[in-house]
């Protein structure tokens, strides 16, 4: 009896180490269930910190004439654009001034704003950084202005005080809503992010240039841009 009583005290000393081990708040171990929950926190923080970001840059580039032979609105532009991807998804704010073009005194240009929606796919980069292609599609306003110096004319008021004239303005500007389709290679490190966007500009049911009969006008363009990412 003495020597199975002997036989079983080292097992029971080893157990009652083990649960003050696990009781042990100052022990440099932890217990599995610990390293559980501490690996579960882990991978929901890195989860949370990749499912959205936020886009800011400054674009530049260039777009066809809508109409041949005649003087562009568009050529080249530059602009801005703020967006939030929320697990994929993108929706954006972009704004575009185009310098237009001249014909002697006439002068034509654009200012074109919209929201874009689309989704990005992303891809293994061999640089190092990620690379995301995004289908999307912008809905916006695009404001034609043209410049006539002909159209300014001066008014001529007499009264008992003396004759005071004022001149109309030279400039006609015509809005009207355009759709945007097109697809975006985004190039990411870190916080920073080189991108370059390939569409077509559609602007339908224009009347523009003392024209009566609307009109849709049909451009292409492609811009690229600068930004960061956070």
């Amino acid at each position: 009896m003495l020597v199975g009583m002997l036989a079983l005290a080292p097992g029971h000393v080893r157990a009652d180490a083990d649960d003050d081990q696990e009781n042990d708040p100052a022990r440099p171990g932890k217990t599995q269930q610990e390293g559980s929950v501490e690996a579960l926190q882990k991978g929901d923080g890195a989860k949370a910190e990749a499912s959205w970001s936020v886009e800011l840059g400054a674009q530049a580039g260039y777009s066809t004439g809508p109409i041949r032979g005649g003087t562009t609105p568009f050529g080249a532009g530059f602009g801005a654009r703020v967006g939030v991807v929320i697990q994929g998804f993108y929706a954006g704010v972009n704004v575009l001034d185009y310098l237009g073009g001249h014909d002697v005194t006439l002068s034509d240009r654009a200012l074109l704003y919209c929201i874009d929606l689309g989704y990005g796919f992303r891809l293994p980069a061999f640089t190092g950084g990620t690379f995301t292609l995004r289908p999307q599609l912008g809905v916006g306003d695009a404001a034609i202005s043209h410049t006539d110096p002909s159209l300014a004319k001066v008014d001529v008021v007499t009264t008992a005080s003396g004759t005071a004239s004022s001149a109309t303005s030279d400039t006609i500007t015509v809005n009207n809503i355009y759709l945007r389709p097109g697809i975006t290679g985004l190039l990411s490190f870190s916080t920073n992010y080189l991108a370059v966007n390939a569409g077509m500009l559609v602007i339908p049911g224009i009347s523009y240039g003392g024209s009566s009969q609307p009109t849709t006008w049909l451009s292409y363009g492609l811009q690229g841009e600068l930004g960061f990412r956070f």
